[in-house]
């Protein structure tokens, strides 16, 4: 049986990670966005991401997901990201941190 993957799954490993290092468990300043290929994005709606994290702007599929705390301190921070996420890298075309806007923390 392959781990769980999806949002609900980078959410709590990330969550879980936190509570290990007794810490809150995201960045409030910054996200991961992630530009989704259009030939992919019936591939997301089984990993259960919700309309507020997924967009389309300017002609682009956009994922837009919280980021822990620590993202900095992981050298594999994406790579893991996207594991966990449960996303292929040929389903992106473009991945960076952002500068968070959202009020939802």
């Amino acid at each position: 049986m392959s781990p769980p993957k999806g949002f609900k799954a980078y959410k709590q490993h990330w969550e879980d990670q936190a509570n290990f290092m007794d810490k809150p468990p995201w960045d409030k300043n910054k996200i991961l966005q992630l530009i989704i290929s259009v030939d992919f994005m019936d591939n997301l709606k089984e990993l259960q991401f919700s309309d507020h994290s997924l967009k389309k702007e300017k002609g682009k599929n956009i994922l837009r997901v919280k980021i822990p705390y620590n993202y900095n301190e992981l050298d594999d921070f994406q790579e893991k990201s996207l594991e966990l996420l449960g996303i292929q890298e040929n389903w992106i075309t473009d991945i960076s941190l952002e500068i968070s806007h959202c009020s939802h923390h």
